[in-house]
């Protein structure tokens, strides 16, 4: 008697890693090709679309499902702050960080200051955007990290570590600016970065400012 042959079972496959998709409208195409390329070497990014103008933007921001937007503001046929609320219509999870020349010069409306993570000049080096970007994508898809793992010099960037400490310090915004010669509006906009990052606020960003101040040794001083 012949046995019965059963059918193959089938192999349970796991699902793919859940990657980020990201937007960077920037419209000089040698910049947008080294920032994509810079951006596709990121673990945690998949998908990575191009746009040089507003208009360009919009109609992705419209089409695609999106993560992050990595956005200049200067854009031959507009304000890229356009981009920026139709992304804020049409994705409501999705964060952006704005490139600039003038970085300190942008105020964001109220209504789009929680999707704006990070403010970087252009000036800045590259491992400046990469930092931020794996920021977002360690706090996308990372899970919940202990507080005790983060560590403010390897998570903030140089100008943020400065005010973190400052305000370990019990400096107010205004002292703080005073201090780094920047302006208020900066100052805020670092912490906000700040409290994203190490996911404190209030008297809890005081508490680890002020244990980070103890436990390392006296810098120099501010950055230049």
């Amino acid at each position: 008697m012949m046995a019965k042959l059963l059918p193959a079972e089938t192999a349970a496959i796991d699902p793919p890693p859940r990657q980020l998709a990201c937007l960077l409208v920037e419209d000089h195409t040698l910049i947008a090709q080294l920032l994509a390329g810079a951006l596709r070497a990121v673990p945690g990014i998949g998908s990575v679309i191009l746009a040089s103008t507003v208009a360009e933007g919009v109609a992705e921001a419209a089409e695609r499902d999106l993560d992050l937007v990595i956005l200049d503001l200067m854009l031959p046929d507009g304000n890229g702050r356009t981009v920026l609320e139709a992304v804020a219509a049409w994705h409501p999870e999705a964060v952006c960080i704005v490139l600039s020349s003038a970085a300190d010069e942008f105020v964001c409306p109220q209504e789009l200051s929680r999707r704006v993570v990070a403010l970087i000049d252009k000036s800045e080096p590259l491992d400046t955007l990469r930092r931020e970007v794996e920021g977002v994508v360690r706090r996308r898809l990372g899970g919940e990290m202990s507080r005790a793992t983060l560590d403010p010099a390897r998570l903030l960037r140089p100008r943020e570590l400065e005010v973190f400490k400052q305000i370990g310090r019990g400096m107010t915004t205004r002292q703080i600016a005073e201090s780094l010669g920047i302006t208020v509006h900066t100052v805020n906009s670092h912490r906000k970065s700040i409290v994203s990052k190490l996911a404190a606020v209030g008297a809890e960003l005081v508490r680890l400012a002020t244990l980070y101040n103890a436990t390392r040794p006296t810098d120099e001083g501010p950055i230049g």
